[in-house]
């Protein structure tokens, strides 16, 4: 009995050992080749792994683009779909870690809403560092299209402007609060000197009929004495 558990054991972790040829075995020889993978994608993408939702039968892994190498799309986040989940697995499959940096080769699901299965399972999972490579490779195919390059900056381009028209405005709204403030202080300045001159004028005024009253009445009781 104790035997045959050993074997079982023994069994078992020949198969973990295994298990990547395997899967690789389910591919073409060919298949782990760069070239054989750009001829077999649809797209190719750099990205960082933001986000991982495991369902039953499926994952979603949420990739936020850096980068688009071959057949762009105006999005910055898609989703490749991979045939692992809670009550599933898949040999073929890739596997994802939050966080890392990935090149990966994708075929088309449903593009209009960002989602994608890897062309090749687990061959086409590449680190970020494989672009070089991967550029190389789309230039000798003549895929490689120096308006992808210009559509990616313009759009760091554009994303820098938007920055600064943000900043900008930020500036301009907290100018216009405080020439605001300082027209309404001079406003009330002009108000306050106005109204104090007004009382200084009617204060006056009294005082000055008050004396040309007894200046009259002095000269005219002068006038009378005299006569």
């Amino acid at each position: 009995m104790k035997r045959l558990s050993f074997f079982l054991i023994l069994f078992t972790f020949i198969l973990l050992l295994l298990a990547p040829n395997l899967a690789a075995a389910l591919f073409t020889p060919e298949a782990s080749e760069i070239p054989y993978q750009i001829n077999n994608s649809d797209r190719i993408v750099i990205g960082t792994v933001s986000q991982i939702d495991v369902a039953d039968y499926y994952t979603n892994n949420t990739i936020t683009v850096k980068e688009w190498l071959y057949n762009p799309l105006p999005t910055k986040t898609i989703i490749v779909r991979t045939n692992i989940g809670a009550n599933a697995s898949t040999e073929d499959e890739a596997e994802f870690t939050k966080n890392e940096s990935v090149l990966l080769m994708l075929k088309d699901q449903r593009p209009d809403k960002g989602v994608f299965y890897m062309s090749l399972g687990f061959l086409g999972k590449h680190p970020a560092t494989d672009r070089d490579i991967v550029i190389e490779e789309l230039k000798a195919q003549g895929k490689w299209l120096e308006e992808n390059q210009i559509e990616n900056k313009t759009d760091e381009i554009k994303q820098i402007e938007n920055a600064e028209y943000v900043e900008q405005e930020e500036n301009q709204t907290e100018n216009n609060t405080n020439e605001t403030g300082m027209t309404e202080n001079t406003g009330t300045t002009g108000e306050q000197e106005e109204s104090s001159n007004q009382t200084q004028k009617s204060n006056t005024i009294p005082f000055m009929s008050s004396v040309s009253v007894i200046a009259v009445m002095l000269g005219a009781v002068i006038y009378i004495i005299r006569n």
